[in-house]
């Protein structure tokens, strides 16, 4: 192998998960580094990617607050209890952290989440649960926000991905389908074909 086809190798490997993500170009991104300034306590090393829904802010919307994010981290799969207090680390964290921004009070909601085991995700996510968070919508007016959530983990070479799927909307309801066909097309770049 040649000194550039190494390099190429190399460079498919070390690059950031951004792109795995399969969501439509029309949904904005972003990324972080772990420790998450807004949720320090969630202790890995890695790196979090968002891909926000083009109706991610129409809050008033069924579909409103529709968005996916992964962790892509340096570490061992975690249990159920442990994303409960993950989400409810993140969701509080977060919410607290957009407040200050936007010099909204903080609301006296706490942020609570369960999770429970879901079947019949196919592919090579390990682990899939099934989410509910209860908090309240910083990035709107300060109103109480339920958020559904499906949550699948795998391991990806070295590294475990974790997708969240979390939308306003309940799972039976269209915008499930094209977060699940995100979470599908999300490809782990050290899978074998």
């Amino acid at each position: 192998m040649n000194l550039l086809a190494r390099l190429v190798l190399l460079l498919a490997v070390a690059l950031p998960a951004a792109a795995q993500i399969a969501a439509p170009d029309t949904w904005r991104k972003e990324s972080f580094d772990f420790p998450l300034r807004f949720a320090a306590r969630i202790p890995y090393e890695g790196k979090e990617y968002v891909r926000f829904s083009p109706q991610w802010a129409h809050f008033e919307d069924g579909d409103g607050f529709s968005y996916v994010f992964m962790w892509d981290l340096k570490t061992k799969p975690f249990n159920a209890d442990d994303l409960e207090d993950y989400l409810e680390t993140y969701f509080a964290g977060l919410m607290i952290n957009v407040a200050r921004q936007r010099n909204l009070a903080d609301k006296e909601i706490m942020t609570s989440a369960a999770a429970h085991p879901l079947l019949g995700v196919k592919g090579d996510w390990a682990q899939t649960w099934g989410a509910e968070v209860r908090t309240w919508n910083a990035f709107s007016k300060g109103e109480p926000l339920l958020l559904y959530g499906e949550v699948a983990q795998r391991n990806c070479g070295e590294r475990m991905q974790v997708f969240f799927a979390m939308s306003m909307a309940e799972r039976d309801k269209p915008i499930w389908e094209t977060l699940r066909n995100i979470r599908r097309a999300t490809a782990c770049p050290s899978a074998k074909s």
